[in-house]
């Protein structure tokens, strides 16, 4: 039988030693010659690219796995499985969602000939012709558009020229909600080569995972450097927040909104970094602060964070993208309050219902309460802590014993906290 080089390079993923650069130096060249059978195999092999980039062995590894993502989009295999791995952010591949209206407009500003509407999109189409009185919105926007502008910018174009201002704006789009497609194209923006330089790199040189971070501890080792980032540095990682959000189908105000002039960059330790991004003065909220950040690795988006800062308080909904997650989540938790304490002068933090299940699947799936919880988190509601400590005696009775889904959604009611001494 041969050997399969993807799954032994996704066997050396999380493996590090004097020679385990060179090793998965040698599994790239001979997956660069390779031709993916399956869309499947290729998204695996783009994920560990992802995350070799991300956490390096070393200068030689970090640049091969660069190499190899700069020129994923032209691989024979991507382009023949290109329509299957749609809505994967994945270089050289489209995606279809309902972005809301900022994200829509900084789109066909920024990507005006990739933009269109999806004609699947039958609610649209009928919504769009009400306003013309007409059956088909679409076809509307067909006769009266410009040739050389797409129907998509087209719409935007006449959704900013109401009257009433940003926010009439924003109300009037996304009651319409029209499905976009961002087609694929060299220039079009995608999850494989969106980076933000920030610091020194770093490399990788033991498994990640390792003894449970303290936190105290943790927020007394203060991040090496915070600086402002220039105007035009600041316009290049809110973009970057932008794709970082759009390749995964996703919105986040806090960069759809975000204000070039707020940049700070915050570098941590060497391969580790933090962008924060303020939100535009009309878009701020009185008396809170609210922030858009990434999580950087070696430049790579590898999570991100919605952050409400009110006084000494901060509010965190802390993630991490599934390729990067099960290895340091807990240590880079402990990093972003020592961030939080150094730029906010943070005293105290929760995390909200949702961030640890309440109407979130993917929350209660990863067990996030008690991750919190592990790390010194704690409710202040009673019977949150009636609850808790319920499910900690019948844990200390059978080691064996893990909380119901049911009992996880009943704890993820409360938020919890946790106060810097």
């Amino acid at each position: 039988m041969r050997p399969d080089p993807l799954r032994a390079l996704e066997n050396l993923r999380n493996v590090f030693h004097a020679r385990s650069g060179s090793a998965k130096r040698s599994l790239m060249r001979v997956l660069g010659r390779t031709r993916l059978g399956a869309a499947v195999e290729v998204e695996r092999l783009h994920e560990i690219l992802c995350f070799v980039r991300a956490y390096p062995d070393d200068a030689a590894t970090l640049a091969h796995a660069s190499r190899m993502l700069k020129g994923f989009a032209r691989r024979a295999d991507l382009r023949k499985h290109a329509d299957a791995l749609e809505n994967t952010g994945i270089a050289g591949t489209a995606i279809r969602f309902p972005f809301f209206w900022p994200s829509a407009r900084w789109l066909a500003r920024r990507f005006p000939r990739q933009l269109t509407l999806d004609r699947l999109d039958l609610a649209a189409d009928r919504a769009i012709g009400k306003l013309f009185a007409a059956r088909s919105g679409f076809r509307v926007i067909d006769r009266i558009r410009p040739r050389s502008v797409a129907d998509a910018v087209y719409f935007v174009q006449l959704v900013e020229r109401m009257p009433g201002g940003s926010f009439s704006q924003e109300a009037f789009y996304d009651a319409i909600e029209p499905v976009l497609e961002l087609r694929a194209s060299e220039d079009s923006p995608n999850r494989t080569i969106t980076w933000v330089p920030a610091g020194a790199p770093g490399w990788q040189r033991s498994p990640l995972g390792g003894a449970r971070p303290d936190l105290q501890r943790e927020m007394r080792r203060r991040p090496r450097r915070v600086r402002r980032a220039s105007f035009s540095e600041g316009i290049r990682v809110v973009d970057a927040g932008r794709i970082t959000m759009a390749t995964r189908s996703r919105d986040l105000d806090a960069f759809a909104y975000g204000d070039p002039a707020s940049v700070r960059i915050v570098e941590d330790s060497p391969g580790l970094a933090f962008a924060l991004v303020g939100m535009i003065e009309e878009r701020r909220k009185a008396q809170v602060g609210t922030y858009g950040a990434l999580t950087l690795r070696n430049g790579m988006p590898i999570g991100y964070m919605e952050l409400a800062v009110t006084g000494k308080h901060v509010e965190i909904a802390f993630n991490t993208f599934p390729t990067f997650r099960g290895g340091e989540a807990a240590h880079l938790f402990a990093r972003t309050l020592a961030m939080l304490r150094r730029v906010f002068d943070a005293r105290t933090f929760g995390i909200a219902p949702y961030q640890l299940g309440e109407n979130n699947r993917e929350a209660i799936d990863s067990g996030a309460w008690w991750f919190y919880y592990k790390l010194g988190l704690r409710p202040r509601a009673a019977a949150a802590k009636r609850l808790a400590a319920r499910e900690l005696h019948r844990w200390r009775s059978r080691r064996s014993y893990r909380s119901s889904r049911a009992t996880l959604e009943a704890l993820a009611r409360w938020p919890l906290y946790y106060r810097y001494h």
